[in-house]
C-alpha cells in the first residue's frame, strides 16, 4: 500500500508545473513595453561625466580655496535665518552679507571656483534652512545682495 504523502506530493508538483508553465506563456506572449523618447532625453545628464572638483585639486585649479565646511560664522547666519514662519529679511540677510562679504570677490566668480555653490549649501544643509530662502529674501538688486 504507498503512502498517501507521497501521491498529495507529486499531485502538487504537477499542479506547480501546470501554473508554472501557463504563466510563463501569458508573460512571453505580452507585448513588450516601450519608453518614451522624453523618458530617455531626460536622463541624458545622468549618464555624462565631469571631472571631480576636490579630489586631488590644487588651489586656482576650479576649487574654492575657503573651506566653508569650517568656517565660523554659519550658525549665526542660520540662527538668523531659522525664525518661523517667516524670518525677518533685515535680520536674515543682515547676517548672510556679514558673513559672506568678506569674501565676496570669490563668491562672484562661482563659475570658476564654485565657492558661491559650497558656502550655500554648507548654510543651507548645516543650518537646515530651506532651499531657495536667500534668493526670496535677499534680493537688493539685480546682481543680488550688495557688500
Amino acid at each position: 500500500m504507498g503512502r498517501p504523502t507521497g501521491s498529495a506530493a507529486i499531485l502538487f508538483c504537477c499542479i506547480c508545473v501546470v501554473a508554472l508553465s501557463s504563466s510563463m506563456a501569458v508573460v512571453g506572449s505580452a507585448a513588450p513595453e516601450e519608453t518614451p523618447m522624453g523618458a530617455l532625453e531626460c536622463s541624458d545628464n545622468i549618464t555624462k561625466t565631469t571631472p571631480a572638483r576636490k579630489l586631488g585639486a590644487v588651489e586656482g585649479n576650479g576649487v574654492c580655496p575657503v573651506r566653508f565646511d569650517h568656517a565660523r560664522g554659519i550658525s549665526a547666519v542660520a540662527g538668523s535665518c531659522r525664525d518661523r514662519p517667516v524670518p525677518s529679511a533685515e535680520r536674515c540677510c543682515g547676517a548672510l552679507k556679514t558673513f559672506a562679504c568678506p569674501y565676496s570677490e570669490l563668491i562672484n566668480d562661482n563659475d570658476h571656483n564654485g565657492c558661491a555653490s559650497d558656502m550655500f549649501y554648507q548654510i543651507i544643509v548645516r543650518g537646515r534652512l530651506r532651499p531657495g530662502l536667500f534668493s526670496q529674501l535677499c534680493v537688493e538688486g539685480p546682481l543680488g545682495l550688495q557688500c
